[in-house]
């Protein structure tokens, strides 16, 4: 496993440098550096997208099928083993299966390892000899005012809070975009605190960025870059998936009509009397 992972660190390099060697041509070193990070991590989540939307649909679909989960759990709650059958079978058809929501993270993980490993020490992994590798090593990495490899706790203890400022404001961007994009994910939908498990969920979601935020400030520059980046473009996939299949139903909402909206506009239309009964008042007029 230990090979793999080099290897997986060592391919990471390699399209960081293919980047790199098309832009320092163009633009400074430093600025280079960090528009290739940026660029891998658009790569990164491209790739990925297609787990991402199975992640997306996947737990939607566990949301929307909580009432019938429940109504199971309460029908077979004397036959474990049949209430397990049904559950599978009901997970199975609703397209809410557990490695749908799981794959997604499994095969990220990885790489976010492989990346914090080669962002901390780049000429493990990158060859001196490539146009990267030289400017690495001549220290020409700054990118906004940063160093790359160097972490935001370090640029406090050698710079001090002045010279680490552009340390803390990209970690303030990160955890802004991680918010922001948890804000969308639930923009216009009513929370249900009676749910269960409502309250712990929404502490969970308030808590982690701030978590992120605190971890991050040992962790690389280059990789506090790369974090940011994929929440903007995380933001902007759940944007589209929104666009495709509409914004998620809370759980237990009853689902829309989409047929009431006709309804209730022919409702409001004026009705026309019946030839039949105009043909009956005028009888009786001439009567």
């Amino acid at each position: 496993m230990g090979a793999l992972f080099d290897t997986l660190i060592e391919f990471l390099g390699t399209v960081l440098a293919f980047f790199f060697d098309f832009l320092h041509g163009v633009m400074d070193d430093g600025v280079a550096y960090g528009v290739s990070i940026i660029l891998l991590t658009i790569a990164i989540n491209v790739l990925v997208f297609p787990l991402t939307l199975k992640q997306t649909r996947a737990t939607r679909a566990f949301s929307a099928l909580q009432p019938e989960i429940k109504k199971i759990q309460a029908e077979y709650k004397d036959d474990p083993q049949e209430m397990q059958k049904r559950l599978m079978a009901a997970q199975k058809a609703a397209g809410a299966t557990p490695g749908g929501c799981l794959l997604p993270l499994l095969v990220q993980m990885p790489i976010w390892f492989a990346l914090f490993r080669l962002l901390r020490a780049p000429l493990e992994f990158i060859s001196a000899q490539s146009a990267l590798g030289e400017s690495i090593a001549a220290g020409h990495e700054s990118f906004l005012g940063m160093m790359l490899d160097v972490s935001p706790s370090q640029a406090v203890s050698d710079s001090g809070v002045l010279g680490a400022i552009p340390y803390l404001i990209m970690i303030l961007l990160m955890v802004a975009t991680q918010y922001i994009q948890q804000w969308h994910s639930t923009y216009g939908q009513e929370r249900n605190v009676n749910q269960p498990g409502a309250g712990a969920q929404q502490a969970i979601t308030k808590i982690m960025p701030l978590f992120i935020g605190f971890i991050s400030w040992g962790f690389p520059a280059g990789l506090v870059v790369y974090w940011a980046t994929s929440n903007l473009f995380r933001l902007g996939q759940q944007v589209l998936i929104f666009q495709i299949d509409g914004r998620p139903t809370p759980a237990g909402a009853p689902a829309k009509d989409p047929e009431r909206p006709k309804r209730d506009a022919e409702s409001t239309l004026p009705t026309r009397p019946q030839s039949g009964a105009a043909n009956k008042r005028r009888r009786r007029r001439r009567r």
